[in-house]
């Protein structure tokens, strides 16, 4: 296993303003760059995302990106796992907030399978 993944948020979209969830023309998108994420996820110990010439995340965008990684990993492995080093204090509230509706979302679907299991 190798020791880092650095990821250039940046050079990896090729855009500085980072919206939408998915791309219809095949260019770079929120989804693409989650699973570029995943595909590396246990080829490295630690994977940096580097969020550096990045002015804007909309929340759709991080929630698909980074909060939905939660969907295959949990929180504590994703927190040992996923870096932003360079992230501002506002970036991180933002990723915070998008992280805990996930893990709600999760929650949800995990009651709502359980309902229809009569469990």
């Amino acid at each position: 296993m190798e020791n880092e993944l650095i990821v250039s948020v940046y050079k990896f979209m090729g855009n500085d303003l980072l919206s939408g969830r998915t791309s219809e023309d095949g260019s770079p998108s929120a989804e693409t760059l989650r699973k570029h994420i995943l595909d590396n996820w246990d080829k490295y110990e630690r994977i940096s995302i580097s969020l550096d010439s990045v002015m804007k995340m909309t929340n759709p965008f991080q929630d698909e990106a980074f909060a939905k990684l939660l969907e295959d990993h949990p929180l504590d492995e994703f927190n040992q796992k996923i870096h932003f080093p360079d992230a501002k204090e506002n970036v991180v509230k933002e990723l915070n907030t998008a992280l805990k509706i996930r893990l709600k979302i999760i929650e949800s679907k995990r009651e709502e399978e359980k309902d229809e299991l009569g469990l």
